[in-house]
């Protein structure tokens, strides 16, 4: 027989093979990558959360000037009043996208949940539109979850909140179109803004969007239904009242008839918000927002009273974000380090667990 004996072991495929208990080179170099994917992904995060931080403080710092006298001329009680409306305002917004991602498929814990949400919030101050649905994906690759699928559910909250605001915004148009007739032509935008409630499918563009731009996945996600995408609009509506109420304080603070600055404040909010949605190029609507703003508030102050207004909304909003983002991070922080670490369940049979994650 020219051939090894069938009780034979082939002494070139013993050779060739790795000795026993040794790693594989393809191994060690697939650990060796992934360590510099992690090492790599940490510097970046560091380095955007320095962006954000140096961002915020430029907006803080650019209406530093006559920012006392603003602050005494509203009174302190009025603008921790209004910062506690802008920080609560944000979390219908959670619980709406939340909502959303179970929808589509991914329930994450409510710790988990949070972080990701707060930590990729604070990206909209870089400039670029773009990089909170990349930050919602970079965060899912840890999770094991489909980065495209985070990265979607945040660019359809954002549509959702996109009709909600809207539709708030109505509650200040009899009063605006009563200063200005070209206002009515907010009736038709906001009826294309419901198409996504109307036809749920539409938003599959959305999320296709969010697929083309991190270039994951072929197929069509699966929508939640018509049910959902109302219950997330309308706790997105929510946050827009809440919220919106900060602009009411301010304008009744300076002066405003009270029951205008109800309308005028929360309705001009939301409207100038969404336009700040869809400036992509300027960090978090900078710019946008305050124009808008300015135009309704307008309806009710002018002058000083105005500029107070529009400048002093923008600095509560940014230290808002940023306090409650940095509480959070604490909070979820300190409650890790004094949850006792439990011990690893035993696997169950012909269950391999790798790295302690089944």
């Amino acid at each position: 027989m020219s051939g090894p004996d069938a009780g034979t072991p082939d002494v070139r495929t013993a050779a060739a093979a790795p000795p026993i208990g040794e790693p594989r080179a393809e191994a060690t170099g697939a650990a060796g990558r992934g360590g510099g994917r992690r090492r790599l992904s940490a510097v970046l995060r560091t380095a955007a959360c320095l962006a954000v931080l140096a961002l915020l403080g430029y907006q803080v710092w650019r209406v530093r000037h006559g920012l006392g006298d603003s602050l005494r001329l509203v009174g302190w009680s009025n603008v921790l009043l209004a910062t506690a409306l802008t920080v609560a305002g944000g979390v219908p917004g959670f619980f709406g996208w939340r909502m959303l991602l179970a929808g589509l498929g991914t329930r994450l814990p409510l710790p988990v949940a949070v972080r990701v949400f707060f930590v990729a919030g604070l990206t909209r101050y870089l400039p670029g539109g773009v990089w909170p649905a990349v930050a919602h994906a970079a965060q899912a690759r840890p999770l094991g979850e489909p980065p495209a699928r985070l990265a979607g559910a945040f660019v359809a909250s954002q549509g959702l909140g996109v009709v909600a605001g809207f539709a708030v915004g109505l509650v200040a148009l009899p009063r605006l179109a009563a200063s200005s007739p070209v206002w009515w032509a907010l009736l038709p935008v906001l009826a294309a803004a419901l198409v996504p409630l109307a036809a749920p499918r539409s938003l599959g563009r959305l999320l296709g969007l969010a697929q083309r731009i991190l270039r994951r996945g072929h197929r069509p996600p699966d929508l939640p239904g018509r049910r959902t995408l109302l219950a997330v609009t309308g706790l997105m509506a929510i946050g827009w009242l809440v919220s919106g109420a900060h602009v009411t304080v301010l304008a009744v603070a300076l002066g405003a008839p009270p029951l205008a600055a109800a309308t005028v404040g929360v309705g001009g909010f939301a409207l100038s918000t969404v336009a700040g949605i869809f400036t992509l190029v300027m960090p978090s609507g900078l710019g946008a927002r305050e124009a808008v703003l300015g135009l309704t508030v307008a309806t009710l102050l002018s002058g000083p009273g105005l500029v107070t207004l529009v400048a002093l909304s923008r600095v509560l909003i940014t230290v808002a974000d940023l306090a409650s983002t940095v509480v959070v991070l604490a909070v979820l922080a300190w409650t890790a380090r004094r949850r006792p670490a439990a011990s690893p369940p035993a696997p169950e049979a012909g269950v391999s667990t790798i790295g302690g994650l089944r």
